[in-house]
Order: structure tokens, then C-alpha cells, then sequence
């Protein structure tokens, strides 16, 4: 457990905050004291997250990809990661008999078979690649989501 002298220093809260922080938001207070300790569990747990994103084999395309990137859905839970292929039906239920609806069903079809620890490598993938404003390229894309691409062939050539 940290002392209110470290969380004072890692956090840059007043010690005299912290105090008060210790009888009117007590859980808040203990987070702080643990922080040490939640570090590592968040650290081993990403940790085990890219280990076993070595394992998927989901076989997506880059134009289902890019798709999910230029999408609307973004998640608020666990559940709504968990329901992804269903809410993605729903956002995108007016474009299903377009041209662009095979390829919105195949999408959802294999999202429907991803458990919930590739649904949220996945959906965390997709999250961060639009905070980092990458680039829609199909080359930046195929390193990007490498684990939900089939393994074996030439990738840029799917699109």
C-alpha cells in the first residue's frame, strides 16, 4: 500500500485532500492506496490479453476491418462488447440490402462466433486505432488487426 506521501507525489493530490478524500470517498481512497497493486493486475492482465491474441484465428478481411473502423458502434460495457454482432445489425439495419450487405453479414456472422475475449481485443483494437487517427490504409490495417486476418495469404490482395 502506498503512503498519502507517495499518492501525494504519483498523483499530484494534496495531502490534505487525501485526508479528506479518506472520510468522503473512501473507496476512492483506498483505489489510491492500491495503486501499486492495480498496476501490476492491469499489467499481467494486458500481459495475457497479447498472448492470447497470438491465438485468434478469425479470418476477417481488411474491408470488414475498415468497415468496423468508419462504424458508429462504440461500447459503454462488457455486455455491449459481448452483444456486438447484434447492436452492429442494429446500427447498420437500413445498409443490410445494399451493395455493402454481404459484406456486413460475413462481419457479423464471424463476430457472432468470436468469444468474448476476441470480441474485446477486437473492439479495444478498433478503439484505439480511431483515438490514434491512424491512417484507413489497407497496409496499416493489416499489421494493426495481424491476429483477425487470415494467416498464409497475401492480405492487400483481399480488399
Amino acid at each position: 500500500m502506498l503512503s498519502n506521501r507517495e499518492i501525494s507525489q504519483n498523483f499530484e493530490v494534496q495531502i490534505s485532500t487525501l485526508y479528506n478524500w479518506r472520510k468522503t470517498k473512501p473507496r476512492l481512497y483506498r483505489y489510491l492506496q492500491n495503486a501499486d497493486f492495480n498496476f501490476e493486475q492491469t499489467k499481467e492482465i494486458n500481459i495475457l490479453l497479447k498472448r492470447f491474441a497470438r491465438e485468434i484465428e478469425c479470418n476477417l478481411s481488411i474491408p470488414e476491418i475498415r468497415n468496423f473502423i468508419e462504424s458508429k458502434f462504440e461500447a459503454r460495457s462488457i455486455d455491449e462488447i459481448e452483444a456486438m454482432h447484434r447492436l452492429l445489425l442494429q446500427l447498420h439495419h437500413r445498409e443490410l440490402g445494399g451493395e455493402k450487405g454481404p459484406l456486413y453479414f460475413g462481419f457479423y456472422d464471424k463476430v457472432s462466433r468470436m468469444n468474448i475475449i476476441e470480441k474485446y481485443i477486437l473492439y479495444k483494437r478498433v478503439h484505439n486505432f480511431r483515438l490514434e487517427k491512424r491512417k484507413l490504409d489497407d497496409a496499416v490495417i493489416q499489421d494493426y488487426f495481424e491476429e483477425f486476418l487470415p494467416s498464409g495469404i497475401d492480405r492487400k490482395m483481399e480488399s
